[in-house]
């Protein structure tokens, strides 16, 4: 039952009031005349509902006829008004003097470092066509599978304390049995920690696992939260090239030093999409244990395959030598902020560890909700219902832009929620990009993801939060710019 706010009692406002015990004079007026400051100042609005008169009476230890006397004194200056049982109010009628702007020079030297606002790049409101990669589209979930399982996560009272920082034993106890059925992976639950997605499991794996100066290596073009967490941590940093089979498996270890730790998105490249092929996983596997590399393998957008073999993760084969990170946020909300890790014990015990020190627990309904829609099924028919939608929309993607091929590249399309569009020279490339973002379309460049900038082309088109009218529109502006650059680029330039 939700209650009628129309109908609900405005709470008393808080009211600082300081007596001096040694002024002469009534102690009333000292009460009048404060709060005739603070509504004429406006720290006490129009409307605003003060303290009962006995409340307030027992709050500066002075009889109560102090205070009443100190309310008529106002409700006769046309300041307060009472309203019976209701309280005594703020009139309407009371103004307040403006407030005097503080000099800047008074603003703490923290915030003066801040932007301002001509520094402001306001966010677009109601940007219909945004490409960025990173979302799904909840509303594709049931509304009445997902008030079932809150309906049946309600049914429980949460822990007296944060909860077990591997995460509810319930819920790992889910997760192994969803890991052993659709990832040919097989683990104990005190292996699983819970984790707030994929940021925050990097940001465990950093601070736990690793010391100053250890050296890490990461895909270029990568997953910045990687570099961004191996920073933190002091760690050194190694940025190995990708193509189209993934990570460059011979590039990762020199004659002089070789990585500690490995971060790679295997199942679906971020960015370029590409997907780890067999040979070069063998290759990284047999790698890690030669060289004592532990390998942090992050399962990105592993629920979604349309081509191509489906490969287990490599934790399947290598679980002494890997931690598998992996998130709901694409089979049901990014919001979620949920995810896990799957660790050798060792880890998954000093993970813990860190999530006990720092308070970093996830959510206790949230993790019983995603409980539930995993015991109950609910999330695999789910999961086939949003393979059928997903496989139809990059079905048209190819579909459409086959008849670019001669200007065009699509990457990264046999799974996943987004491919990377590249233009097939370096010209029409960056004249494609600036003719979309001059039709206002939000857009994520390969570039933002690679150290040599310069090397990198194309753009992420994702596709996740999109319905199939957004995806035609999407696909309306692609084609209207690729034909638009086709007619005004000069040819010698489209071909160099």
């Amino acid at each position: 039952m939700v209650a009628n706010p129309s109908f609900r009692q405005p709470i008393p406002a808080l009211v600082d009031l300081e007596l001096d015990r040694r002024r002469g004079g009534p102690v009333f007026r000292q009460i009048a005349g404060q709060l005739r400051s603070r509504i004429m100042s406006g720290a006490l609005p129009r409307g605003t509902r003060l303290p009962p008169t006995r409340d307030l009476a027992a709050q500066l230890e002075v009889a109560r006829n102090c205070v009443v006397d100190a309310y008529d004194e106002l409700i006769a200056d046309g300041l307060l008004e009472g309203r019976g049982r209701h309280g005594t109010f703020v009139t309407s009628g009371a103004f307040a003097v403006p407030a005097q702007k503080h000099r800047q020079t008074g603003m703490p030297a923290v915030l003066q470092r801040l932007p301002g606002d001509r520094d402001h790049v306001p966010v677009q409101d109601g940007v219909e066509l945004d490409w960025r990669p990173g979302q799904a589209n909840a509303r594709t979930l049931p509304l009445e599978v997902w008030r079932n399982a809150c309906r049946e996560a309600g049914r429980h009272l949460p822990p007296q304390g944060y909860g077990d920082p591997r995460g509810e034993p319930s819920l790992r106890h889910a997760i192994v049995a969803w890991l052993r059925e659709h990832r040919s992976v097989r683990v104990d639950p005190d292996q699983i920690v819970v984790t707030h997605g994929t940021g925050h499991a990097l940001h465990l794996v950093a601070q736990a696992l690793l010391n100053k100066g250890d050296l890490c290596a990461t895909e270029d073009p990568g997953y910045a939260g990687a570099a961004l967490a191996f920073n933190r941590a002091n760690a050194s940093l190694r940025y190995v090239p990708v193509d189209d089979e993934g990570i460059c498996v011979k590039r990762i270890v020199n004659p002089d030093h070789s990585p500690l730790l490995l971060h790679v998105t295997p199942t679906h490249q971020y960015p370029m999409g590409g997907r780890l092929s067999g040979p070069r996983r063998r290759t990284l596997i047999e790698l890690a244990r030669t060289h004592g590399i532990l390998i942090l393998e992050n399962e990105y957008d592993c629920e979604f395959h349309y081509a191509g073999t489906n490969h287990p993760p490599i934790f399947a084969s290598a679980p002494e030598s890997t931690l598998l990170l992996s998130t709901f946020g694409k089979a049901v909300s990014p919001s979620l902020r949920l995810g896990f890790i799957a660790a050798p014990t060792a880890a998954a015990r000093a993970l813990a560890g860190l999530v006990e020190g720092e308070r970093g627990h996830v959510s206790w309904p949230v993790q019983k909700i995603v409980e539930m829609l995993l015991v109950s099924g609910e999330l695999d028919r789910h999961l086939r219902r949003l393979r059928r939608h997903y496989g139809a929309m990059r079905d048209a993607i190819r579909q459409r832009l086959r008849r670019y091929s001669d200007v065009v590249i699509l990457r990264g399309d046999e799974g996943g929620l987004h491919v990377v569009i590249a233009g097939k020279s370096r010209p029409f490339d960056r004249a494609l990009r600036q003719a979309l973002r001059s039709r206002g379309i939000l857009l994520d460049d390969v570039g933002d993801f690679a150290t040599l900038k310069r090397d990198a082309c194309g753009f992420l088109f994702g596709y996740g939060h999109m319905d199939q009218e957004t995806l035609q529109r999407s696909l309306d502006e692609l084609e209207g710019c690729i034909q638009w650059v086709g007619r005004n680029l000069p040819r010698h330039q489209g071909n160099s």
